[in-house]
């Protein structure tokens, strides 16, 4: 049994409505917590694991994170849990968004918390007679394998680009009320469907996977890149394509529609074992104590190797971006000071 600490380093003034998001959602979820294995303390020094719990608060690279007293004083028991697309993993712990080519003993690849949930994805049994053998509603701008799922053909298919809805949503633009309809359609298509495409997005995972084995329908994945989260028996409900075999997608569905309701009540029964409200709490805490067990190299070394990450690509460009934002913002300050020596 562990006693787990949890907390952000997010403000507790932050104006935004999901910074704060991931360490609520863990909370509630130690209250509902069913295995009843592991607790919550108050106590951060007796604590067997401290769990910070962050979105974007925390800084574009966790600054707030690894500046922490806490993270200095007991590195050894400090972990993450984000599902930041993008991230570099400077701190052992869960991380949703991680890829297969960056992973590493410190890592385990997760699940979501503090994404805000459809109140529509409401579980249905899966039938025979559902409409569409498989469907896809969403945004395709956030990767190429996305916009390659426009050009599958089936009579029982269904795809729609939502590129224009989503950036209303993420700019908040959208009404309350329409934001409720644009759910809700995406809620019954998934309903109306036996298998749901779920692509890669921005990051090799996606919440959709999750959605759609919650609303007990049978994810088809199409991401290189993705890692599944340990637990899951998932080639017994879920389907992996690789992402430049997306063409294959409607003659494989065909040849498996009649596995479609076996395997869609098998995605939900392994969703509630794994990922429901009720389990997620005491996933988290055995992920990060699985990391600690296993543990080799100390933290206070292991952790230097991961600043190759901002070598890769789109890191550099960031960071350089960062930098360059930060010089014009001296300069432009310089420029407004009067001259040394010079009198108002």
């Amino acid at each position: 049994m562990a006693r787990a600490f949890l907390l952000s380093v997010t403000p507790e003034d932050d104006e935004t409505d999901y910074n704060r998001a991931p360490l609520e959602e863990a909370q509630k979820c130690a209250a509902l917590d069913r295995m009843r294995v592991h607790s919550l303390t108050t106590d951060p020094d007796t604590a067997d694991l401290i769990i910070f719990l962050e979105f974007y608060g925390a800084g574009w690279y966790f600054e707030r994170v690894r500046q922490h007293p806490l993270v200095r004083k007991y590195r050894e028991k400090c972990f993450l849990f984000t599902a930041n697309p993008l991230v570099i993993p400077f701190l052992p712990g869960v991380y949703t968004a991680v890829e297969r080519r960056w992973a590493s003993a410190r890592t385990r690849p997760g699940f979501y918390l503090g994404r805000a949930k459809n109140a529509f994805t409401a579980y249905t049994p899966a039938a025979e007679d559902l409409p569409y053998l498989f469907s896809f509603m969403g945004a395709t701008k956030n990767a190429p394998v996305r916009r390659k799922l426009a050009s599958l053909s089936h009579p029982r298919s269904f795809f729609q680009d939502t590129t224009a809805q989503f950036n209303r949503v993420l700019n908040r633009k959208m009404g309350e009320r329409e934001r409720l309809d644009y759910e809700r359609r995406y809620a019954e298509l998934i309903k109306a469907s036996k298998f749901i495409l779920c692509p890669r997005g921005v990051s090799a995972s996606t919440i959709r996977l999750f959605e759609t084995m919650r609303m007990g329908r049978i994810p088809v994945i199409l991401s290189d890149g993705w890692i599944p989260p340990a637990g899951p028996h998932w080639d017994e409900f879920a389907i992996r394509v690789r992402e430049k075999d997306f063409a294959r997608i409607p003659q494989l569905l065909e040849e498996r529609e009649g596995e479609a309701v076996a395997m869609g009540n098998l995605a939900r029964r392994e969703w509630e074992q794994w990922f429901s409200d009720e389990v997620l709490f005491h996933r988290l805490v055995e992920l990060c104590l699985d990391i600690k067990a296993r543990r080799k190299i100390p933290e206070a070394i292991g952790r230097w190797p991961v600043y190759l990450h901002y070598l890769e690509p789109f890191q550099l460009r960031r960071k350089l971006g960062v930098a360059y934002r930060a010089l014009r913002g001296i300069r432009a300050r310089l420029s407004k000071e009067p001259e040394e020596g010079v009198r108002d």
